[in-house]
């Protein structure tokens, strides 16, 4: 009982001097100060005992370490960002960004790194990067001339772009947008599709509205353009753009719109999975039938295609790969290790979204 007394007059006594400090807690406990560190950084390199001892008295005696005091003494934050092209609302609304951190955020569990999301601060991308207190950052929705580069640079600060295109100066992760959209494309061509509706994606950020289209987009309308030059040269082909937010509901009150018309197309090549689902609701609301009536590609084989019916023809665009890669390759470049651009292999799943073209347009 003595013992016990003395030990609450000794933790009262230090709550009334201020912070309980490291080497208190360490001679409490018995230990060093290294193995108090051990504990609240590297648990692993101390037995269990030593580390529930240390972490007992640590919640008694009321002590927790500075995070800033920390960052402050190694001049590093254990933390990699995962920047967003979009406002936060937004941007997850679409599920192929769930897998990009999905596989970013398990190599940093793995490797005792926390994440940080951000997006444009104010609308401008390169701002966000300026103010982010983090080691590296992946960044997602850029161009090659995007001030981001040179921003990242100026703090010396690792980062990998994901989505970018390849570049000579910054190191990419992403797939041969060029060939996977000649893919998909030949895939209506081949069925005889000759009117058909490319869904874009909405410009999004200020920056990017300014720097226009990305190299992204650039390389898949240079797919398309490639199969049909290989699958139908010669021949009239009515292949127009529209846009649409990568949203359910914005993709849909763009789908319903478009497939209104009397003169609609027989196919729809989408550019984002979400955009999918809505045209795939628009489809079922005006009573067009997947594919008899409609035939339906995308970019983005998301979990959820598989609860359309019939699941739709996609590019298997690996999301989850991609932050996995990401978040390897930054960890390497902290490590002082050389890595370069990694294009994935992918391919084109084919399903049972597309038909061939019938003599004329069903549904109107």
């Amino acid at each position: 009982m003595l013992y016990f007394l003395m030990n609450r007059f000794i933790i009262i006594a230090m709550i009334k001097s201020g912070k309980p400090t490291i080497k208190q807690l360490a001679e409490r406990a018995g230990v060093s100060k290294t193995a108090v560190s051990f504990a609240f950084n590297s648990p692993e390199r101390i037995s269990s005992e030593t580390y529930h001892r240390i972490m007992d008295i640590a919640q008694e005696m009321g002590y927790s370490p500075d995070p800033v005091a920390r960052i402050l003494a190694k001049r590093k934050t254990q933390s990699l960002a995962l920047l967003l092209p979009q406002s936060i609302p937004d941007i997850f609304q679409n599920p192929y960004i769930t897998e990009i951190l999905r596989g970013f955020g398990e190599v940093c569990d793995k490797k005792g790194f926390s994440v940080l999301v951000l997006s444009p601060l104010k609308g401008i991308i390169s701002h966000a990067v300026l103010n982010a207190a983090v080691d590296g950052m992946a960044i997602l929705g850029v161009t090659e001339t995007s001030d981001v580069h040179s921003v990242c640079r100026q703090r010396n600060m690792p980062y990998v772009t994901i989505d970018a295109g390849i570049g000579e100066n910054y190191i990419n992760i992403g797939i041969d947008d060029e060939k996977s959209a000649c893919s998909l494309a030949s895939v209506l061509l081949k069925n005889g599709h000759r009117r058909i509706c490319i869904c874009s994606l909405m410009s999004v950020s200020h920056e990017l509205l300014n720097e226009g289209t990305s190299q992204t987009m650039n390389a898949r309308y240079r797919g398309i353009k490639k199969a049909v030059a290989d699958v139908c040269p010669g021949e009239n082909v009515d292949i127009y753009v529209i846009s649409a937010a990568t949203s359910f509901y914005e993709s849909y009150m763009v789908a319903k719109k478009e497939l209104s018309k009397q003169n609609r197309p027989t196919a729809i090549f989408c550019m984002a999975g979400i955009q999918t689902y809505g045209f795939y609701r628009a489809a079922r609301e005006l009573n067009l039938r997947i594919p008899d009536d409609l035939s339906i590609v995308t970019f983005d084989n998301l979990p959820y295609n598989e609860l359309l019916s019939p699941v739709p023809t996609a590019v298997n665009q690996p999301g989850f790969e991609k932050g996995q890669q990401a978040a390897e390759i930054l960890i390497d470049l902290l490590e002082g290790q050389s890595r370069s651009s990694v294009v994935i292999d992918v391919e084109v799943i084919s399903t049972g979204s597309v038909a061939p073209v019938s003599g004329g347009v069903k549904g109107l």
